[in-house]
């Protein structure tokens, strides 16, 4: 490991705790912040610390320990929440998963369990941080319907086939929509709701699940039926997403919108987000109210995690681009056309805009993105009325807070 995890406990015995601390310390790079005996004080040092990992007891009654664990979790949701027990009821271990506990550690400690599930923090902690090594997952996202993400998803793997020649996948993780396969004219007979029902998280059961599209591009599509879709866990959902990232240099998610368990399971194994967006006044707030919750899960700690991108881009229209990065608080990264014929036409047919002989200027736009992401550099826009002065920003109170 890089860096020591911080670790807190918080555990009632003191010689099972004195366990717990003793398996905690036999792995490499854990350090032990403080300890508990008690739920209150060991929130409190908790909150005073914030460590990278809080282990909490379950114990009976329960619910003081799961509300707990929830109002800390939404407090902080950078912070991995395990909990330790030996009560193994259904109902109790789904609730802690529901609100987004990690791991459960059963006595007595398997230390080899306990280590696998530190280096899955290690992983996601990187990952947040952008300092992962291995493939990159770019994921498409808006917290608000509407601006074309499936789109665009679809055109930005194709791009990225098509100009750097690697390997691309392109999930089909928005089980609202569901559409990618349709729009590149697919047929699939097996979805991601196979490799979740089998249970096979592994390259050979995400393998047999996979369209090929003639570009090269293999996707992982949605099932027809919705309620197949609605069955999906997040964590089951990240563990997919973890493997394809393996198997391929490029994955492209088309990400459900709103911040919902699974999107941010997505998020967590996300190289970048293209945070998808337009020149309105409805979508600027849209697009703020998304920055403020990255801003409070430390996405944007890494400069180009999450990149505005501003889609059916119109010049001049009644909001300026640098009115609307003013009111963001950080520049656009990359623009994209209007050009509603050809993407209705695209669509309708299931033929992409960037699979056409002549591509339009939305095509052009969305492969300049791409190669700019290929560079892992930003595909900066260069406002029209650079040159004047500024006008005011949307909000009558001011411009975003800088995170």
């Amino acid at each position: 490991m890089s860096h020591s995890l911080s670790v807190i406990l918080v555990y009632g015995e003191d010689h099972e705790r004195g366990q717990l601390r003793a398996a905690f310390e036999a792995l490499s790079g854990v350090q032990i912040a403080g300890e508990r005996p008690d739920l209150r004080s060991g929130l409190a040092l908790a909150r005073q610390i914030r460590p990278d990992v809080l282990v909490l007891e379950l114990a009976a009654p329960v619910d003081d320990a799961l509300n707990a664990a929830a109002q800390y979790r939404m407090e902080h949701p950078e912070v991995a929440l395990f909990l330790a027990t030996d009560l193994f009821d259904p109902d109790t271990l789904l609730r802690a998963m529901r609100i987004g506990v990690q791991e459960i550690l059963r006595r007595p400690i398997d230390r080899g369990a306990l280590s696998t599930a530190i280096e899955r923090v290690t992983s996601l902690n990187a990952r947040k941080q952008g300092t992962s090594a291995g493939h990159r997952v770019i994921t498409v996202f808006s917290n608000k319907g509407g601006l074309g993400c499936s789109s665009l998803a679809v055109n930005l793997a194709l791009s990225l086939r098509r100009d750097t020649n690697l390997e691309v996948a392109l999930a089909d993780l928005d089980h609202q929509s569901g559409d990618l396969a349709f729009m590149m004219s697919l047929e699939p007979t097996r979805s991601i709701a196979d490799v979740l029902g089998g249970g096979r998280f592994d390259s050979a059961g995400v393998q047999d699940a996979l369209a090929r599209h003639p570009s090269g591009v293999c996707v992982l599509p949605q099932p027809e039926q919705l309620d197949r879709a609605d069955a999906m866990a997040p964590r089951d959902v990240g563990s997919v997403l973890e493997v394809l990232s393996a198997m391929f240099d490029y994955v492209v998610v088309d990400a459900p919108h709103g911040f919902s368990d699974v999107a941010l399971e997505i998020f967590d194994r996300s190289s970048v987000i293209l945070l998808v967006t337009e020149l309105s006044v409805t979508s600027a707030r849209a697009a703020r109210r998304a920055l403020d919750v990255f801003h409070r899960l430390n996405y944007l700690v890494t400069a180009d995690r999450v990149r505005p991108v501003v889609n059916r881009f119109v010049e001049p229209g009644s909001v300026s681009l640098a009115q609307f990065e003013e009111t963001l608080g950080m520049p656009v990264v990359g623009r994209v056309a209007n050009d509603y014929a050809a993407a209705s036409r695209a669509v309708n047919l299931g033929r992409p805009m960037c699979t056409e002989a002549t591509a339009g200027l939305a095509a052009r736009d969305i492969v300049a993105l791409a190669r700019a992401i290929a560079r892992g550099e930003q595909a900066a826009a260069e406002p029209a009325d650079a040159a004047r002065p500024r006008k005011p920003g949307l909000w009558p109170f001011g411009k975003r807070r800088a995170a």
